[in-house]
């Protein structure tokens, strides 16, 4: 399952274009990034309100503009996903982890920035 390519097929449907290249500068970007903002108020709502199903719509609802936005702007997500999850694992020091006071894992010496511009192909090798 790739939820990129399922909004990838509606946004064909809907006359919308992919980019395969990388780049920021188009109306659909814009439309996007204008709609992860719309879709984000609503959820943050949705957790104040204590509205677990409105809660569960939104962060569905963001995820899908999300891959549109990565549509839009010719990022392959699951290369990115990828990194970054490498990256956050990295902070387990043989499966301990080291927490703030906010429970937030902190980064021990084994960790590792994630490489995004390799994970966009931007590396030349």
């Amino acid at each position: 399952m790739s939820y990129q390519n399922d909004v990838e097929v509606f946004m064909k449907i809907g006359s919308q274009p992919i980019q395969k290249e990388l780049t920021l500068d188009t109306d659909e970007a814009k439309l996007y990034m204008k709609l992860i903002s719309e879709e984000y108020k609503e959820t943050l709502d949705a957790f104040k309100n204590n509205d677990l199903i409105e809660l569960a719509d939104g962060l569905t609802d963001m995820v899908w503009v999300i891959m549109g936005m990565c549509n839009s702007c010719g990022i392959q997500f699951d290369n990115v996903w990828k990194e970054v999850r490498a990256s956050n694992m990295s902070k387990f020091v043989d499966g301990k982890v080291i927490k703030n006071d906010y429970g937030k894992i902190m980064k021990p010496k084994s960790y590792f920035k994630p490489n995004i511009k390799n994970a966009l192909g931007l590396v030349k090798t």
